[in-house]
């Protein structure tokens, strides 16, 4: 807090291109104050005093913003500072009229691009970098996108995205940034805040296991050290903070080389820090402790770690599960503490579920930002406007037949009555259609902006990388990001074809068979399209019986194909290994036969399987099981109407508990009245 807020009161020469964009540095009473509280570490105090400053009009947007995110963000509430970072998109940059105003814009977006970062949204990182940079340029700040922070944190996101030549990049941008910095300001905090980013850059070459690049950086860090270490005011908690994380990753690097006798002097080295003493210290030490195979020593720290959530405010999120509760059960897994490890389990599954609904909160506003969800909200109003209206409009027209009715009524038509309410009847159901509708609507868009979204980020994103001209791109990358474009071009083309199949479904429309075809056939063309051959997870066979190679039935033969395709989509897609651990391929098998006068295609899969009490529900459109996994949920409500218009029908084999078994059952003549 002390690093981040003395950069706004730091005395800072204004370039040249803003002196008639300024009119004062801009640093107020109301500064003073909130900085002042910080100094205390009492943060709900400092964010209850920046509300009050706010509302007395004492504090800018940009301001407010800067702040409640700093004091979010050391409480571990890092939902909420989302929520204000989004707030960053409805500052306008020409009317921050002070340096004050516009550094803490700079460092608000510094501070969310991190975040994002950290949570592994890199397209996302990039896009919100590549934005701000575009804003700030507009009112001639040029600095943002080559700042030490920000030009390493674009280039970490390129990394763990496997652009390592565009890392490079970056990297070396982030490096002169920090030369430049170095030269103008020679404080501690400045050496501090640098050997930091310096220190970010190796680390994300060690996680990324490209161990030689990381040398040069740590390198580098040592330099800024011996000069901190030589500065008349050098400050020792900075000194004792820079040698923690230089020493510590020294050991890292030295254990992924071989270099065991190396790694264990600097790892001792760290441990002489007061840095290393800390709980955060003492917990950030057990990586290198399970990398060492040092489980008991690891265990024993983690018997900190409620102490240490609890004190940095950490959420019970799937992110600190899996960064820190997951571990501890490794932990005392392997020191053979297993009751230990039951207890951290059994917290695991405790907290699971409201880590997945907070998870999906944190979803569902990163997708906000991505999709102009304002502008849907509005249609859905402009929608339920035009319901209102008609339903004034309806009551009017009732009204007015009411009236008349009475008339005629007493005076000599008593059957308009029955024709009235009848009409009245029909009102009604027309309301309720409509109201329907309006609730059909709502859900369809709902729908597909779950399911678009993915590969529409994708697009979106390489597409901003190939019309930025200044991102230099290899012939390798940009195949790699044209293939990604038509990939998931073709995703979308392929849902577009399901909601048109869906809409053939709604519209009652006969379906012709007059085809005769071999049952086989039609297998194998479902075959052809699924792609189920390609799938590299997936050990596929065909059965057919010689019973079925013998007999050809009447039926339509493209929907019968596209039925079965969209069961053969479904073990491709529900057979899908999500963990690590296991090298076995899963299995499908197509079985034909013939049964009674029907042919019988049975698909059975070794994939995740459906509870036999959903057995009816999964053929509601737009019904999941897994509501995270990619799909619309239309599938098999398409495959069953066709096929049931057809003669025949789809079943889920309720007693096969390997996977899952549908089974589809066509006519083998045509006797369709």
């Amino acid at each position: 807090m002390v690093a981040v807020t003395g950069c706004l009161h730091k005395k800072q020469p204004v370039p040249t291109d803003h002196e008639a964009f300024f009119e004062t540095e801009g640093i107020t009473r109301a500064d003073s104050i909130v900085s002042e509280i910080s100094d205390t570490r009492d943060i709900p105090l400092m964010i209850a005093v920046i509300d009050s400053l706010e509302k007395a009009g004492e504090l800018s947007l940009a301001k407010t913003i800067f702040y409640r995110t700093i004091g979010y963000n050391m409480m571990g509430q890092q939902s909420t500072s989302l929520h204000y970072y989004y707030q960053l998109s409805d500052i306008n940059v020409n009317d921050l009229s002070t340096q004050a105003d516009l550094e803490a814009y700079v460092y608000s977006y510094n501070n969310y691009v991190r975040m994002l970062c950290d949570m592994r949204r890199y397209d996302r990182a990039l896009r919100e970098a590549r934005e701000a940079d575009r804003k700030l340029r507009s009112v001639g700040y040029n600095s943002f996108a080559i700042h030490h922070d920000i030009a390493q944190i674009i280039g970490e996101s390129y990394l763990y995205m496997d652009h390592v030549d565009s890392a490079a990049y970056h990297f070396q941008k982030s490096l002169q940034g920090v030369r430049d910095r170095l030269k103008n300001f020679k404080d501690p905090l400045d050496q501090r805040e640098c050997q930091k980013t310096m220190n970010a850059i190796a680390k994300a070459y060690i996680h990324t296991h490209r161990y030689r690049e990381a040398e040069p950086w740590i390198q580098i860090q040592d330099s800024i050290y011996a000069v901190a270490e030589n500065h008349p005011k050098r400050d020792s908690v900075f000194m004792d903070e820079m040698k923690a994380e230089i020493s510590y990753s020294k050991a890292l690097l030295a254990h992924a080389q071989g270099r065991n006798a190396d790694a264990e002097q600097a790892f001792s080295d760290y441990l002489s820090t007061n840095t290393a003493k800390q709980l955060e210290g003492i917990i950030n030490s057990n990586e290198y402790l399970m990398l060492t195979h040092r489980y008991s020593e690891a265990a024993k720290n983690y018997e900190l770690l409620d102490k240490f959530l609890k004190s940095g405010g950490y959420k019970a999120d799937l992110e600190n599960i899996g960064r820190f509760i997951l571990p501890k059960y490794r932990a005392n897994l392997l020191a053979g503490k297993r009751d230990s490890a039951l207890r951290v389990a059994s917290l695991v599954a405790e907290y699971y579920d409201s880590a997945l609904i907070r998870q999906k909160i944190i979803d569902a506003d990163l997708l906000t930002t991505v999709y102009d969800t304002e502008g849907k909200e509005r249609q859905i109003a402009e929608q339920r406007a035009e319901l209102s209206h008609q339903r004034l409009i309806a009551l009017i027209v009732i009204m007015v037949i009411f009236v008349t009715f009475v008339t005629i009524y007493f005076v000599q038509h008593r059957k308009a009555y029955k024709k009235l309410n009848e009409s009245n009847r029909q009102l009604v159901l027309a309301n309720e259609r409509a109201e329907e509708s309006s609730r059909m609507k709502t859900k369809f868009i709902q729908e597909i902006s779950h399911e678009v979204r993915t590969p529409l980020n994708i697009i979106s994103g390489f597409s901003q990388v190939l019309a930025n001209w200044d991102i230099e791109i290899n012939y390798d990358e940009l195949q790699d990001i044209c293939h990604k474009i038509a990939d998931n071009s073709e995703r979308i083309t392929h849902l577009v074809s399901k909601f048109l199949d869906l809409s053939m479904v709604y519209s009652n429309v006969d379906i012709e068979t007059s085809e005769t075809v071999a049952p086989a056939d039609v297998a194998r063309q479902a075959i052809e399209e699924s792609r189920i051959l390609k799938a590299a997870h997936l050990d596929f066979q065909l059965k057919v019986s010689s019973e079925a190679k013998s007999h050809s039935f009447v039926t339509n033969k493209v929907m019968a194909v596209k039925a079965l395709n969209q069961l053969l989509d479904n073990a491709i897609k529900y057979t899908q290994n999500e963990t690590l651990e296991s090298v076995e391929k899963a299995r499908a098998l197509l079985s034909i036969d013939i049964k009674e006068q029907e042919v019988v295609f049975a698909i059975e899969d070794t994939g995740i399987g459906i509870p036999s009490e959903q057995a009816e529900n999964i053929f509601q459109e737009f019904v999941q099981l897994n509501e995270y996994s990619n799909g619309t949920g239309i599938g098999l409500t398409i495959a069953r109407t066709l096929v049931r218009r057809m003669g025949g029908d789809i079943m889920l084999d309720t007693s096969y508990t390997d996977g899952a078994r549908f089974v589809m059952t066509l006519p083998l003549r045509r006797d369709i009245k």
